[in-house]
């Protein structure tokens, strides 16, 4: 009996001395990250048969488990991955917010300090400190300009760097659970599970969650196997996998997260990392600070081209065509001929080497006669020059171009050419075939009105091209019989795309940043105030015998064209042109320097008579034979018609289709920088909170409660005291059976 009753009471013993070594260490871990209070799991073991029946044998300790449930477990992870990413969006986007809608510092107030110096100048035209005063606003905003594309310039590069440090510190936790893995193998080969291990690997899953969303799938050998983006693995057993930022294959300056898989590196698609910070890191530089960057170069581009062809309509104080104002990176274009829907390259005109723009529009002619077939004008100072078809073909250097054309142009046809804005950069894809003579990429801004603030992927498939815009991924499809057909070029939205060497393969792709570096290449091109075009080289006059009532108004010069590659005016507009009434209800144009009359027209008391790239209106009843006239004007100091147009320009809708104006498409901009700045804050806000409650559902279930361990302690204790007494009476019962036996 004693021994029974000892072995009893050493059962217990044991177990409550287990109880009190788990409570404290509850205790002790009470403040541990990740830690799950422990518990033990005790039993009675089987009994002893006796012939007075079974007769109970003490208490047995079957585990110490932990205070763990798998649903909250996962639930957590899940919120603290998706905090990660808002938290990480909002604390990035708060500076493109604070930089663009900045009232100060923003593009708004020095675009209205722009345009109020051109109302200076248009009020008063003649005044060089006027002049002056425009020049200096326009520095002012090319310097703002050129401010945004740095402040944006580095906070790509600090995405860059945290996409390293993050993509690092991913893989060092994938090493770290691949090593715990192994070590709960081995010690769950027993049959028992290593608590403290198994929270140290849940925390280690739950800070790779806050870095990036993954999802843990648990094996027959107490190990797990871990997964990010679409299924990579990154973890196997105790096998670890790594990932890393490295430069893009479409755009070495852009960092993206590659699965390195021995010396192979594959890119994860970003859209498949949406957790975590990097989820935030991607999607913010995806969303928020491309847009942001491309809207502003955009804005820059379509204000100096549009600035640039109303000032080339413009004329001078020294009586010259007007320049352009702001300078840039030019392309050189191929002019086509479009017949029957096919189009035919018939001209290339490009810059020479080294030479980054021109301030002029040309016009180029066929004359048709022997020697000199082609006449090629400068349209600024009205220089001419006339070169032989046989020299065409030698694509030799004329008023400052290089000229190039096969002789197709119909006699005494003219062309008016603008070198338009080139593309900004084209990258050619790093797996795409290597080829003997790689190909180049190029082109230019072709229509302002039309281009969007994104970068676009161009991929070719052995038969067809697929330009896929990156901001929204809208694909359009170019058949390859378009492409030969528009004399091999690729156009869309805005932009004209050619092969200048080369031509590309299947499976060939190619990234277009249409404004990358605009803003920086951006500058004055005037150093004479004089030079600014504020007057307009033209106007109208009235034959003084006239005996009717018909008065003309001042002429206009047409609105420029939104496609970059045409002249801004008709080469012809200067040329003096007479408006005769052959009968009081009609009239004929009489072109004086081509000599061509035209055929009579009805006239309409108040209609717009439109010739030659201008437009004017004549009210009242003229009499036959009364003459009006269109004419070169002179340099008058007064005349500050074009710097009125000018000023229109900033309320005129050229952007998007001709529905924004510059401030509208920046503001535009600012409002889905802002609206996307608010949502993100809301979203924190709330995943923030999210976070908190699943942290209260598994702390209810895992966490140290300190007071329930101090119950504990006394429940233990007692059982320990008790159970010695119980070994104390059982040795006091042995020693009261060895007298009597002796």
């Amino acid at each position: 009996m004693g021994a029974s009753v000892f072995g009893i009471g050493l059962s217990g013993l044991n177990a409550a001395s287990l109880g009190l070594s788990t409570t404290g260490h509850n205790i002790a871990n009470a403040n541990t990250q990740g830690y799950s209070r422990q518990s033990i799991k005790q039993s009675a073991p089987y009994p002893q048969y006796t012939g007075n029946g079974f007769t109970g044998l003490g208490v047995r300790v079957d585990t110490v488990a932990r205070s763990y449930d798998e649903f909250l477990t996962r639930q957590v992870q899940a919120a603290v991955s998706q905090d990660s990413y808002y938290g990480t969006y909002q604390a990035e986007i708060k500076q493109v917010d604070n930089l663009v809608a900045d009232p100060a510092a923003g593009v708004s107030p020095v675009l209205q300090s722009f345009f109020s110096a051109v109302q200076g100048m248009a009020t008063n035209p003649a005044s060089l400190p006027a002049r002056q005063s425009l020049m200096s606003n326009a520095q002012g905003l090319v310097n703002r300009f050129q401010v945004f594309d740095q402040r944006l310039s580095e906070m790509r590069a600090g995405v860059n760097g945290s996409l390293v440090s993050t993509a690092d510190h991913v893989t060092a936790l994938s090493k770290q659970i691949a090593q715990i893995n192994g070590q709960i193998s081995v010690s769950s080969s027993g049959g028992q599970l290593p608590n403290d291990l198994l929270d140290q690997r849940d925390q280690m899953v739950l800070d790779l969650n806050s870095l990036v969303k993954a999802t843990s799938i648990k094996q027959s050998d107490g190990t797990i196997n871990v997964f990010i983006g679409n299924g990579q693995n990154l973890v196997v057993g105790g096998t670890p996998y790594s990932i890393a930022a490295k430069p893009s294959a479409s755009d070495p300056q852009r960092l993206t997260i590659v699965y390195t898989q021995g010396n192979l590196d594959a890119e994860i698609p970003e859209t498949m990392l949406t957790g975590g910070k990097l989820g935030g890191l991607l999607e913010y530089r995806n969303k928020t600070l491309d847009t942001a960057a491309n809207s502003i170069e955009r804005m820059a581009l379509v204000l100096g081209q549009t600035v640039n062809a109303q000032m080339r309509q413009g004329q001078d104080l020294y009586g010259n065509m007007g320049t352009n104002f702001f300078d840039y990176q030019q392309s050189n274009i191929s002019l086509t001929h479009t017949v029957a829907g096919v189009s035919t390259a018939f001209a290339t005109v490009s810059l020479p080497t080294g030479v980054k723009s021109v301030a002029s529009d040309y016009s180029l002619t066929f004359t048709g006669t022997a020697g000199s077939e082609y006449s090629i004008t400068r349209l600024s100072d009205n220089v001419s020059q006339t070169v032989s078809a046989a020299v065409m073909g030698t694509t030799p250097t004329v008023l400052g171009l290089n000229w190039s054309v096969p002789g197709v142009m119909a006699a005494g046809e003219t062309v008016g050419i603008s070198m338009p804005p080139a593309v900004g950069n084209v990258l050619s894809n790093r797996n795409n075939t290597v080829q003997a003579l790689p190909p180049l990429l190029g082109g230019y801004i072709e229509d302002v009105s039309k281009v969007q603030a994104s970068d676009y992927e161009v991929s070719f498939d052995g038969t067809d091209y697929q330009v896929i815009r990156q901001s929204d991924g809208q694909r359009t499809m170019i058949t390859g019989a378009q492409f030969t057909n528009d004399a091999q070029s690729l156009s869309v939205d805005g932009l004209k795309l050619k092969f200048s060497q080369g031509s590309a393969v299947a499976g060939d792709r190619f990234m277009v940043q249409p404004f990358t570096g605009f803003s920086r290449g951006m500058s004055i091109k005037p150093t004479d105030p004089r030079v600014l075009a504020a007057g307009v080289p033209i106007v109208s006059d009235t034959q003084r015998t006239n005996t009717g009532t018909g008065k003309i108004s001042q002429v206009a010069v047409d609105t420029p064209s939104a496609l970059t590659t045409s002249s801004a005016v008709n080469p012809a507009l200067k040329n003096l042109v007479n408006i005769t009434f052959t009968t009081p209800t009609t009239y004929t144009l009489t072109d004086t320097v081509s000599g061509a009359t035209s055929a009579p027209a009805t006239y309409t008391a108040g209609q717009t008579i439109s010739f030659n790239g201008w437009n004017l209106k004549i009210d009242g009843q003229p009499a036959q034979g009364d003459k009006f006239s269109v004419k070169p004007g002179t340099s008058q100091d007064a005349d500050g018609r074009n710097a009125l147009k000018l000023g229109e320009l900033q309320s005129r809708k050229i952007i998007d289709g001709n529905r924004s104006n510059y401030q509208e498409a920046y503001g535009q901009m600012v409002a889905v920088i802002g609206a996307k700045t608010n949502e993100v804050n809301i979203m924190s806000t709330a995943q923030t909170e999210v976070l908190k409650q699943a942290e209260i559902s598994r702390d209810s279930v895992s966490a140290v409660n300190l007071d329930e361990e101090a119950a504990n302690l006394l429940r233990y204790q007692q059982a320990y005291q008790a159970s010695s007494k119980v070994i104390q009476i059982a040795q006091q019962a042995f020693d009261a059976i060895v007298r009597i036996g002796g």
